[in-house]
């Protein structure tokens, strides 16, 4: 397959090669400072821009650049794209990248996969494989990351490795997020909205000049979003799985000289009890095939319950009786320190950041009508990053006359983070049976993370149409973990005797990357790449015992391939990128089940796998009428364990892998209907589908038993609809999601022989009213 897949885009760049660029020589100039949305005024290019009214510029390569004009496989949004899509967290994102896939069990535990790779882990003993980037921040904690995107310029979305440039654990890409800043010209918006479920939202921004001379700016924004949870206990009538969101940003900027920029920047955002999250037990297996399909063979079993106590079967949907309501409490705070220094010869850039994450939420872990076990998480974490980069001018000594484009920089990131885990067994329970009553299980965690990093990437013009990029980064992580555990009957689960264990460890790479692009003319280039990425080791999440607590789990490494087309045609109205690519992955961080006898189970992360993933993405924009927008976002995946041994019976090797569907697509169509001189009218269709995918190893055969048959995500597709009507400074937007009211699976929890679902959002439709002057 990965044969046909090269000779195949092989065969496209020759025909690319062979035919005449429709497109105009002369490349526009940018209109861009750094206080404004990054967009290129050009109207002789409609597809390559956003309905702005400009083309998107982005900093992926931390200097402003083109779309096109990037050798890597990246994705954009800009500010207008933003709202226009109707894009307020990664959940939006995701569907319109290619083999990009989100999951989550709710705001605080994001699961994010590119091309295959990603992580489940959370907590701060282990890192995410996606690096999250806000205003070139690095978000260290994987919980802390996925909040409320509002008064954004832009997204930029890398696939691959991007460990020259970036911070840590870029193996598998990094989001990079960038918010709206203060402008030179006084500028406001407001936006509110109602939807069902109750829902509400309300969102403001100001900014604009403070003094008279306009060097020094401002922008704050406000915003506050509140819907009912689509998923109920029946118990007590509690619902959840929904938004309870608010929060507010201000930017201040200061240009004291021409060459002198210094950006102040403060944030919070709280999410409250409706986000909280909960699934609902399915049962148990080794299940039974009924009509094709593989369901529990016993639906009333619950994780750790009792002999002879039944819970009440799930029989699908969005409600279930539970025992427990799930609650959340998550609050993070930022404060970013920028400092741009312009000299003849380079930008000189100082970020320095500070964020606090503070977590507190609980749930019905089994998901059952038994009182059995409720997990209570207390997570509180201090960052700080620094960093510090030189960026060539182009027109500087040290360019040799635009020949040489040059970064080189140091980056520091300490991190200070403490979690506990509490776990109830209640009357219901397998251990209340053993120990003769309720019992409370504590794995408490105290995390030091002091990381340091230099990079540096070079490339090299010769003449017009061939770039040589070298480029690398040799990071060093230093870590501890001081891990204990406490049961207030011990003897029994979940913690059967008390311990305290001390763990340190240092991680290095060298992570190198080379970049070879001939540009067949200004629209037209072709690339190849190696480039290597590394994910630091790290500690077990929640160890139940002093033996699991000492099992370190080392570094991920990976080497990629790739090769990839950019292109614009017809005048640019006809964008065609495709990229393919092959990862040799090493060491994969696994979890692993291990029994701790009396039926309880714990979950155990080592490096146990290796795998090749190849794959092709492809990305087609297409503006055949000013007024009408066609875009195509591919995925294909053949993504395998080659190695992965889970115990003496069970060997995965062979077996897909988790979160990697073999096809993933969406298609958009955008209609921009004008009515009269200053409105319009225009109607959009997204529709996003997704191949089969596993949520656990060994692709839902019954053959690995414990709860692997219930595991298997069947293909769907969900369709969003939008409607906006633009006359004067006004905007009203009607809008549905997910409008057939398709049903599937967000995530799942395997718990030993049991598994619970945790259902997708079901439709949602409202409607915005929007002004902006």
């Amino acid at each position: 397959m990965a044969k046909s897949v090269y000779l195949k885009l092989a065969s496209t760049i020759l025909a690319t090669v062979a035919l005449p660029a429709f497109a105009q020589d002369g490349v526009p100039a940018s209109s861009t400072g750094p206080t404004g949305e990054a967009v290129r005024a050009d109207p002789e290019a409609p597809a390559s821009t956003d309905s702005s009214g400009g083309e998107i510029i982005v900093t992926a390569q931390r200097r402003e650049e083109r779309v096109q004009d990037i050798p890597v496989a990246i994705s954009a949004f800009g500010g207008a794209q933003v709202q226009r899509l109707g894009i307020v967290s990664l959940e939006n994102v995701a569907p319109r990248v290619p083999s990009f896939y989100f999951g989550s069990f709710g705001a605080s535990r994001p699961q994010l996969y590119i091309r295959g790779i990603g992580t489940r882990s959370f907590d701060p003993g282990s890192e995410s494989s996606v690096g999250v980037f806000v205003d070139d921040v690095y978000l260290g904690r994987a919980s802390g990351s996925f909040g409320s995107l509002r008064d954004i310029e832009r997204i930029e979305v890398l696939r691959g490795p991007q460990g020259t440039l970036y911070g840590r654990n870029t193996i598998a890409g990094a989001i990079n997020v960038i918010t709206k800043g203060p402008t030179p010209n006084f500028t406001a918006e407001a936006e509110a909205g109602i939807s069902n479920y109750d829902g509400y939202e309300v969102f403001g921004a100001v900014g604009g000049p403070v003094t008279s001379d306009g060097k020094v700016m401002f922008r704050v924004a406000g915003w506050r979003t509140y819907r009912d949870g689509y998923m109920k206990n029946e118990t007590t009538g509690t619902k959840f799985q929904g938004l309870d969101n608010w929060g507010g940003r201000a930017r201040l900027a200061f240009r004291p000289t021409d060459t002198t920029r210094i950006d102040l920047t403060a944030e919070v955002v709280q999410d409250d009890d409706e986000a909280a999250f909960s699934g609902f037990s399915r049962g148990s297996g080794p299940s039974i095939t009924a009509g094709g399909a593989y369901v529990p063979a016993n639906p009333s079993a619950a994780f750790l319950g009792r002999p002879g106590l039944a819970a009440v079967p799930y029989t699908g949907g969005n409600s279930y009786a539970l025992s427990f309501d799930p609650y959340l409490d998550r609050r993070v705070e930022a404060y970013i320190g920028r400092i741009e220094q312009d000299t003849d010869f380079a930008t000189i850039t100082a970020i320095s950041a500070y964020r606090k994450l503070k977590i507190n939420d609980g749930r019905d872990l089994e998901g059952s009508s038994l009182d059995v076990v409720n997990q209570l998480s207390r997570e509180r974490s201090k960052q700080f990053t620094q960093e510090l980069r030189i960026t060539s001018n182009p027109d500087g000594a040290l360019s040799f006359g635009g020949a040489l484009d040059w970064i080189i920089g140091g980056f520091y990131y300490r991190d200070r983070s403490n979690r506990s885990d509490a776990f109830e067994l209640g009357v219901d329970s397998v251990t209340a049976l053993l120990s003769g009553g309720p019992q409370t299980s504590v794995a408490a965690s105290r995390y030091q993370i002091d990381s340091y990093a230099v990079f540096g990437q070079a490339t090299a013009h010769f003449g017009e149409h061939f770039d040589l990029t070298l480029g690398g980064r040799y990071t060093r992580d230093e870590k501890r973990a001081i891990q204990t555990g406490t049961n207030t009957q011990p003897g029994v689960p979940l913690i059967a005797a008390p311990f305290a264990v001390d763990n340190e460890a240092t991680y290095t790479s060298f992570d190198p990357r080379i970049v070879a692009t001939v540009k067949l003319n200004r629209d037209v280039s072709v690339y190849a790449s190696y480039s290597t990425g590394f994910k630091s080791g790290g500690f077990q999440y929640v160890p139940f015992s002093a033996a699991q607590a000492n099992v370190l789990f080392e570094p991920e490494d990976i080497k990629t391939y790739e090769i990839g087309l950019k292109s614009e045609w017809l005048d640019r109205r006809l964008r065609f990128n495709v990229s393919a690519f092959k990862y040799s992955y090493k060491d994969l961080q696994v979890s692993q089940i291990v029994d701790l006898g009396g039926g309880a189970a714990a979950s155990l992360i080592n490096n146990a796998a290796s795998s090749t993933i190849k794959g092709v993405d492809v990305e087609i924009l297409a503006r055949p009428s000013d007024n009408f927008d066609v875009s195509v976002a591919y995925g294909y995946l053949d993504a395998n364990y080659d190695e992965y041994v889970f115990n003496a019976v069970q060997d995965f090797s062979g077996t897909q892998m988790v979160r990697a569907p073999k096809n993933s697509l969406n298609i958009g169509a955008e209609w921009r209907i004008p009515i009269g001189d200053e409105s319009r009218l225009t109607l959009r269709a997204d529709y996003a589908l997704l191949d089969e995918f596993f949520h656990e190893p060994g692709e839902a055969n019954p053959i690995f038993g414990g709860a692997t048959s219930l595991t298997r995500e069947p293909s769907y597709g969900l369709l969003d609809l939008r409607a906006a009507y633009e006359f004067g400074n006004f905007r009203v937007t009607g809008y549905a999601t997910n409008v057939t009211k398709q049903r599937y699976r967000r995530t799942v929890l395997a718990l030993g022989s049991t598994l619970s679902d945790f259902p997708g959002q079901p439709r949602i439709y409202g409607m915005k009213v929007a002004y902006k002057f």
